[in-house]
């Protein structure tokens, strides 16, 4: 029970944070997405399969935040979590700077997918301009936090290589 309801509280602030605090803080256009960066976070240090409905739940919810397209949130994102554990289980060690590494390339990758989702929808190619110009923005903010977080949850775990 506590545990379910300290997972409510984190949402829920981190949502508000999401909505209310970052659009404030950031340059204009350019708000980091907290939901996938924990989608991808929980798919790199829980890598067996859990992050699949956290990220199809936060998918569905941020398609009905942008009114539109919320198929295309949810399969990007459910598909975010499964990626960043495959690459975790394939390839990376579990350390911050592998979870920052992960979570810029899976952002990349998640992000091009939603375009390519939204423009097939819409039928044009306007969800790619906003790839070329926010994704990398936020690839690199996802970089910095993941490592950031996950040094702050597993902060001995910085020097561990191999």
């Amino acid at each position: 029970m506590k545990r379910g309801f300290a997972i409510f509280l984190g949402l829920t602030i981190l949502l508000m944070a999401q909505v209310m605090l970052l659009p404030r803080w950031m340059p204009q256009g350019f708000t980091p997405d907290l939901l996938m960066l924990t989608v991808i976070l929980v798919g790199f240090w829980k890598p067996k399969g859990q992050s699949f409905w956290l990220g199809l739940f936060f998918g569905l919810f941020q398609g009905w935040l942008h009114g539109m397209g919320w198929w295309a949130f949810a399969l990007s994102r459910a598909f975010a979590g499964i990626f960043a554990g495959w690459i975790r289980t394939q390839w990376l060690w579990p350390s911050p700077i592998a979870a920052g590494f992960c979570a810029a390339i899976t952002t990349i990758v998640m992000e091009t997918l939603l375009a390519l989702l939204l423009a097939l929808s819409e039928r044009s190619l306007t969800p790619f301009a906003l790839l070329f110009t926010v994704g990398s923005f936020e690839a690199i903010f996802n970089a910095v936090a993941g490592f950031a977080i996950s040094w702050l949850i597993r902060p001995k775990e910085v020097l561990a290589w191999g």
